[in-house]
């Protein structure tokens, strides 16, 4: 089963080990990102002074998605419009250590040195 399926599943754990979960919300996003599902990821990192969200849907760019941390338990999140499909993501932990996504599929053979993991978003539109 992909990622999206157990969106259940990885929404209750994102307090205890990073999720991904899609579902639509009423944010406004870019234009290039119009009608795109909101997708939240969550990391925790309590020791980490920053978490950064990279992936194939912001050319893997650390500066592009910063998560923000709760007010206590070393939680960071972020909710980002993603388009349906199969994409690849980690975490950058304090700018240079990557990290997959402990709740999500990892990305075998795709990840050029560095962990990936991977995220399939449905079309709100099919369901």
């Amino acid at each position: 089963a992909d990622a999206h399926s157990r969106a259940g599943y990885h929404h209750a754990r994102c307090a205890r080990g990073g999720a991904a979960v899609a579902r639509t919300s009423a944010t406004s996003v870019s234009a290039a990102n119009a009608g795109a599902p909101m997708v939240r990821f969550g990391f925790v990192a309590p020791q980490a002074s920053s978490v950064a969200l990279v992936g194939d849907f912001n050319d893997w760019d650390p500066k592009a998605t910063p998560l923000r941390a709760a007010a206590t338990g070393g939680v960071w999140s972020v909710e980002v419009p993603i388009h349906p499909g199969r994409h690849l993501y980690a975490f950058v932990v304090d700018g240079t250590i990557w990290r997959p996504d402990p709740a999500a599929p990892p990305a075998t053979g795709e990840d050029f040195g560095e962990p990936n993991s991977a995220l399939t978003v449905a079309d709100p539109r099919a369901q």
